[in-house]
């Protein structure tokens, strides 16, 4: 997750028409969202990648081929 905190409030002008407040609103609001999305990205694609490293870095099973010629009927080695 990114260290980034949205501290940054938007001074609305003494006098701004309520579509203009509204519309400042509206925008804070879409800025809070898509940088909580990008977060939740970023976070998603951080797991995939530890998933994918520990999946790469396993040692393997010294009796997996044994398991795999028994299941096809061949003797062991």
């Amino acid at each position: 997750m990114s260290a980034v905190a949205v501290a940054r409030t938007y001074p609305v002008p003494r006098g701004a028409t309520s579509l203009e407040r509204w519309s400042i609103g509206v925008a804070e609001t879409v800025a809070r969202w898509a940088t909580a999305r990008a977060e939740r990205r970023e976070d998603r694609r951080e797991a995939m990648l530890a998933a994918i490293q520990a999946e790469q870095t396993q040692k393997p099973d010294p009796r997996a081929a044994d398991h795999l010629l028994a299941q096809m009927g061949m003797p062991r080695r």
